[in-house]
């Protein structure tokens, strides 16, 4: 039988999903999505990167977890929710491996530098879980777990992510021997899974030299709506007025 995964799932932990994150120039924060992605190839290697006609969709490539429990029944601070069932994820943060953390190593003996880009849940976790040990520290005392706490506070300290849409998502025409294909937003971020919104943006590989359309907010066949949503859970801590509003409530 087909579960959300466990540990995530049982009413003695938190469980953490994932964004996207699109940032304005001035490295502000201009919305987030769900994670997930999509792949479609539309031309082939360097130099000559010539055009795919058809295109290749590929499909989904990986994104965040979310649901519904088969096991646990719905948790006491879970109450206000639809369902009988533990719902999953809790709250969730960055966690796009293509708008992820980047960071520095140091490689070798020699003390080489090499940048590299983290993602995944292996990301938002470590990131919310040293956020929980500030606003402990903040509040100066044991806040306890995380999911017990975070269901009624206001909703400044959480920012609910819901659906978006770019009105420059890639499209264009692929011109080759055989004429001009017109190809729609849609069409290149197939297969969209009846989810309404996405935004996609060219994306040339550093390993194989093609050229794809990436797509993020598709999350498999999980929607994002307004309020909790089994994609992103409450939405993402706004980091200073989430510290603020636990440390005042005991």
């Amino acid at each position: 039988m087909a579960d959300v995964d466990w540990p995530a799932s049982s009413p003695w932990v938190t469980g953490i999903g994932g964004v996207s994150l699109s940032l304005r120039q001035n490295k502000s924060i201009s919305f987030q999505t769900a994670w997930g992605n999509n792949l479609t190839e539309i031309a082939d290697v360097a130099p000559e990167n010539a055009p795919l006609d058809p295109v290749n969709n590929e499909g989904f490539v990986f994104g965040g977890g979310g649901g519904v429990s088969d096991v646990y029944a719905q948790p006491w601070f879970q109450r206000h929710l639809s369902g009988n069932r533990r719902k999953l994820p809790d709250i969730s943060w960055l966690a796009d491996p293509y708008t992820g953390v980047e960071i520095i190593i140091t490689g070798d003996p020699g003390g080489d530098l090499f940048v590299d880009v983290i993602g995944g849940t292996s990301l938002s976790c470590p990131m919310f879980s040293g956020l929980w040990a500030v606003a402990t520290q903040r509040a100066g005392h044991l806040l306890g777990q995380a999911a017990a706490r975070i269901y009624d506070l206001p909703d400044p300290a959480i920012t609910d992510v819901t659906g978006f849409t770019s009105h420059n998502n890639v499209s264009g025409d692929i011109t080759d021997a055989f004429g001009n294909s017109p190809e729609i937003a849609s069409d290149l971020a197939a297969p969209l899974q009846n989810l309404p919104d996405f935004y996609s943006a060219l994306y040339n590989s550093p390993f194989s030299t093609r050229w794809f359309v990436l797509t993020f907010g598709t999350d498999s066949t999980l929607k994002v709506h307004n309020g909790f949503d089994l994609a992103t859970g409450l939405g993402t801590p706004n980091a200073p007025l989430f510290v603020e509003a636990l440390a005042h409530r005991h």
